[in-house]
């Protein structure tokens, strides 16, 4: 289902998506975090925005993960739903903290 194997789909450079009372945007370069119960940090850096063939739009992005012993590992490239992105990954962290 990616937009970049087919010309079904297109590449955006940015889309809106309401987080809470806020709208919320993400493009490539934007970074997310979520913190787990357990400390761990986990971090999505944006690669791309686009839409499959159906008009759904779709975030990739690659994920790392920080334990609280400073330990960091990758979790490789990954691919989520716009809605199932923004469920997840609510925090925006800023280019500083990245």
């Amino acid at each position: 289902m990616s937009w970049l194997k087919n010309d079904n789909g297109r590449s955006l450079s940015s889309f809106f998506f309401k987080l809470g009372r806020d709208l919320e945007y993400v493009r490539a370069g934007s970074t997310f975090q979520r913190i787990h119960r357990d400390r761990m940090v986990e971090t999505a850096q944006v690669l791309s925005v686009g839409t499959d063939s159906y008009g759904i739009p779709h975030v990739r992005f690659q994920v790392s993960f920080r334990r609280p012993n400073q330990s960091r590992f990758d979790g490789g490239g990954r691919m989520l739903a716009l809605k199932s992105f923004a469920d997840q990954y609510r925090e925006r962290v800023s280019a500083l903290e990245a």
